[in-house]
């Protein structure tokens, strides 16, 4: 589900970063999750398909819907063709005839996906599905670090970011802000702490700035928006929706807890926190944004990245995502939970585990311990993918294979959400996983 490295422009210069295969297996692995804005009859494609345990589970909490329980494989037609660089929509496009899809997807279906990616349109034409998608240019644009930084001077809004388009630039600005502080250099597609560098010395920023000027950057274009390390205190994201013909619907605001600069959990806010929103004229800025976004061409799901300083202030647009979102997903668990006094969050858990694990296994596992969550108990660990436990990494090495367990909590207090995580970790553990932190 990571959309953003599929909307990067090839002729961009990146920041420095270790490629991991294993990583990105993880991510292949989650669109498993939209099966949260699933109706009744919906079809929900996956990459890799869907244990067929976690299937009959979800099927027990009344998540209705159908999805394919085998892999998008390319045939022999495409043999110099590797699929891991493919997102599902362009595998879609290049499927040979016969497979799983061919026989789920009925003509005239309405595509919701996560995000508006490369080979949408085709994989929309192929199966004859619904038009009605903003352009993929679009898309990109209004998720670039750029765009965020430039609708801050739209709205009237404080707006710290400093934007460079040379090596030269990045110096000169980096110098100035660093005589204040340690600042932040932002990846045009940066996401989920990947394409955020920390810079706290001048020394760390000449290095950047000579990886920048070496070959492996030669001849890309540098656009880097650079700002001063906010001293927060909360950081929290709006949901919401904007339809085709411009009418914007709030959604859910969700607090959030980091590990750096990446998601660890999601959970509803506050009531300090939506105090602050409603004094601070927080929703008529989200309105806003919504509005200058659908007059540049875009409409769907929407998720502003906000924060609460140190200082008392708000810092209302940190970043804007024009797709689907964890925090979305955890507004929709809520939305089918429906329980009375009962709380949830979101939450990921880094696992390894040194041979195959058997997912429905760790199922049993929950149930025996008495926290897998069943709509007569109201109360629980609901898992929410199979496959990114022990994702399909390409040309697998020895040694241990590094998973995440995605899961939503339900329970009555902190007490009870403290007990779940402990035998949460207790069972994983007991089925072969070691708990990274």
């Amino acid at each position: 589900m990571e959309s953003e490295r599929y909307w990067r422009e090839e002729d961009l210069a990146a920041l420095p970063s270790i490629p991991d295969a294993r990583a990105l297996a993880i991510v292949q692995a989650m669109d498993e999750m939209l099966f949260v804005f699933c109706r009744s009859g919906d079809i929900l494609l996956t990459r890799h398909g869907m244990d067929q345990a976690q299937y009959d589970y979800l099927q027990s909490l009344k998540y209705s819907f159908k999805t394919n329980m085998n892999p998008l494989i390319l045939g022999a037609q495409e043999p110099d063709t590797d699929q891991n660089a493919l997102n599902v929509f362009e595998l879609l496009g290049r499927l040979g005839p016969g497979q799983e899809p061919d026989r789920l997807i009925p003509e005239g279906s309405l595509l919701e996906p996560f995000a508006v990616l490369p080979g949408t349109e085709e994989a929309v034409r192929r199966y004859k599905l619904l038009p009605g998608l903003p352009d993929e240019q679009t898309v990109r644009t209004v998720n670039t670090k750029t765009y965020s930084a430039a609708m801050r001077d739209r709205l009237s809004l404080p707006n710290i970011a400093r934007i460079v388009h040379s090596v030269e630039e990045l110096l000169q600005s980096g110098q100035e802000l660093l005589e204040k502080g340690s600042f932040l250099i932002k990846d045009e597609y940066g996401v989920s702490g990947k394409g955020n560098q920390l810079v706290d010395s001048d020394r760390m920023l000449r290095r950047i700035a000579g990886y920048l000027e070496s070959s492996r950057n030669k001849d890309k274009r540098i656009r880097f928006v650079l700002e001063p390390l906010l001293n927060r205190e909360t950081d929290f994201s709006c949901q919401f929706h904007i339809d085709a013909e411009g009418q914007i619907s709030i959604l859910s605001v969700q607090q959030l807890v980091n590990h750096g600069f990446a998601f660890g959990e999601s959970h509803s806010p506050e009531p300090t926190l939506l105090e602050t929103l409603n004094r601070e004229g927080y929703w008529e800025i989200m309105h806003n944004i919504g509005r200058e976004l659908y007059a540049d061409g875009y409409h769907g799901d929407v998720c502003v990245d906000s924060m609460l300083l140190r200082d008392g202030s708000l810092a209302p647009l940190v970043e804007i995502n024009a797709r689907k979102s964890m925090s979305l997903i955890k507004h929709n668990i809520d939305r089918h939970l429906k329980h009375e006094g009962m709380h949830t969050c979101l939450i990921q858990v880094p696992l390894a585990t040194m041979g195959e694990v058997c997912y429905g296994e760790l199922l049993q596992r929950l149930e025996e311990a008495g926290i897998l969550f069943s709509p007569a108990e109201g109360e629980g660990v609901i898992p929410l993918s199979s496959g990114t436990l022990q994702p399909q990494v390409p040309s697998r090495s020895a040694g241990s294979a590094k998973g995440k367990l995605y899961a939503s909590l339900a329970y009555r207090n902190e007490d009870r959400k403290n007990r779940l995580t402990g035998k949460l970790e207790e069972s994983l553990l007991r089925n072969g996983y070691t708990i990274l932190r």
